[in-house]
């Protein structure tokens, strides 16, 4: 790991040899990018022809405003990063993304516990090839070295074996479950850092 001024560089290579990933903070010029792997990744079977791209939007907007919100939390104190892998084959092509969090909930109704990782996706082009788990170890490092909090949690939806072999293979353990308001079974995970 190369640690920089004011952030956290990962450079490793993945299983998959043919990769060369960087795990870097965002910069605004990541933003669109992310959107659409966000949206395929979490709305491509909720969506259809004419409300993809209204998702799409929609996502990229939040993505923007909390780098908006966060873009100077070095000097506010506030504790956000959004994460971008990076494929240096492609000339640097962003392929997966992932927020981290421990921000002070303000007006959240049940909020969640912090800080917490959420929104990891991956292109999908790039997936089985290790990317999730290199993005869930820097938010591991941010919290753990930068933060300085012992445990990072994150929530996800039951049936989604990908994400739980991945998570329950690198330590999570399961914390709770809840029903959320569209009827969805959510659980929630917990790491130790320590």
């Amino acid at each position: 790991m190369v640690k920089e001024r004011g952030s956290f560089k990962l450079e490793t290579n993945p299983p998959n040899p043919s990769c060369n990933i960087i795990i870097r903070e965002a910069v605004e010029g990541d933003l669109p990018m992310a959107a659409r792997i966000l949206t395929d990744g979490f709305f491509r079977d909720t969506t259809n022809f004419f409300t993809y791209p209204i998702e799409r939007l929609n996502t990229f907007l939040s993505l923007n405003s909390s780098y908006q919100t966060f873009r100077f939390s070095e000097r506010t104190g506030a504790r956000f990063a959004i994460l971008v892998a990076c494929d240096l084959t492609t000339g640097g092509k962003v392929v997966g993304c992932c927020q981290v969090d421990d921000s002070l909930p303000k007006g959240e109704i049940d909020p969640s516990p912090r800080p917490y990782m959420c929104n990891l996706a991956v292109d999908d082009d790039f997936r089985r090839a290790g990317i999730a788990r290199l993005l869930v170890l820097q938010c591991e490092n941010i919290v753990r070295d930068k933060w300085e909090k012992p445990t990072l949690h994150l929530k996800m939806m039951e049936g989604n074996e990908a994400a739980f072999g991945l998570y329950f293979g690198i330590g999570y353990r399961l914390e709770s479950r809840y029903v959320n308001a569209k009827n969805e079974n959510v659980l929630l995970l917990a790491k130790s850092l320590d």
